[in-house]
């Protein structure tokens, strides 16, 4: 039986592909099932899959029409069988021994998931950066005893390993139809997790700079993020602890919509920049009227307090389009 099963949701990344397939196939883990998740490409994606099939029985190719990377993702969790199970952007990749270091940390710990550091890999440069947790591999928490964990770690899916268990004893999945999915989803396995374990080595390569990747652009869909936050918060209330995570919880959506609002600065639409602005806004006053007073630090970057400003922020993303016309 396979020890962990490894979610890859694909979706046209032929240039891609084959460095993340590579990665898998020869993890020191040899215990693992790799369930390749077609969603729907056009381009050379599903040949790839299938000559990689061929090579290494472990790979299952499982096919569907194009549903976006959550129902990908969900898909895949359904065909699952091993106790312990990770997910990988298929224009990412592992480190060799990814997989054996963060299932042994479950095994030794008995947590119910493993947070690792990353690389976050620039193809423009050839250079990587190391994201680093906060918190020591050497013992387990929890979030009731370390709240400003919502803070402090990625809230990206593909940075932990988890026991298959804590999605499906708690009925977690990720929400169909959104970007900003996982916003919509880590806090909840957070919250649920007995206990949560680190190891301090980045084990993942997160490619930063691809061309199209979501987190370098903006459009309409720039407002999922805000229902993303709303998620988390709902969540949150029905499980009757918003309150006791109130001031993390407001840390989260803000923090995350400042970063969703600097990427506004190259649109030239200003009027679908100002709905948007005015919508984030409507949004924060709305869910944390004592907002901008926060118990952490929101501002994290020299001019983020442009970002916390609505009026201020309209008027500097103005006076930067004359200036670069």
């Amino acid at each position: 039986m396979s020890k962990v099963s490894v979610v890859v949701p694909v979706y046209n990344v032929e240039d891609y592909l084959e460095k993340c397939l590579d990665s898998l196939i020869h993890q020191t883990l040899e215990e693992i099932e790799i369930l390749c998740v077609d969603d729907g490409s056009t381009d050379h994606s599903n040949e790839l899959l299938y000559i990689y099939k061929n090579r290494d029985p472990r790979i299952q190719v499982l096919e569907k029409p194009n549903g976006g990377l959550s129902d990908a993702r969900n898909y895949g969790m359904k065909f699952a069988t091993s106790p312990y199970i990770l997910f990988v952007d298929s224009d990412d990749f592992l480190e060799p021994q990814a997989l054996e270091k963060a299932a042994a940390k479950l095994d030794e710990t008995g947590a119910d998931l493993v947070i690792f550091d990353v690389y976050q890999y620039f193809m423009k440069t050839q250079t990587k950066e190391v994201i680093a947790n906060r918190y020591s591999g050497d013992r387990v928490y929890t979030l009731k005893e370390n709240p400003e964990m919502i803070t402090r770690i990625l809230n990206a899916a593909w940075n932990k390993m988890y026991r298959r268990s804590l999605f499906e004893d708690n009925g977690i999945t990720y929400p169909f139809g959104y970007l900003y999915e996982d916003l919509g989803t880590t806090y909840k396995l957070l919250l649920k997790a007995r206990s949560i374990a680190f190891v301090n080595e980045p084990l993942y390569d997160y490619l930063a700079d691809r061309p199209g990747n979501i987190t370098q652009s903006f459009n309409q869909k720039a407002y999922h993020i805000l229902t993303m936050a709303e998620e988390t918060m709902n969540y949150y209330r029905q499980e009757g602890v918003y309150d006791q995570y109130y001031e993390e919880l407001k840390y989260l959506a803000c923090v995350n919509i400042i970063e969703n609002l600097k990427k506004t600065r190259t649109v030239k639409d200003r009027k679908l920049v100002n709905e948007y602005i005015d919508a984030c806004f409507a949004f924060i006053h709305k869910n944390f009227p004592d907002y901008p007073e926060c118990k952490y630090p929101i501002n994290r970057q020299k001019n983020d307090w442009i970002y916390m400003r609505p009026q201020v922020l309209k008027g500097y993303l103005r006076t930067r389009n004359w200036i670069r016309r």
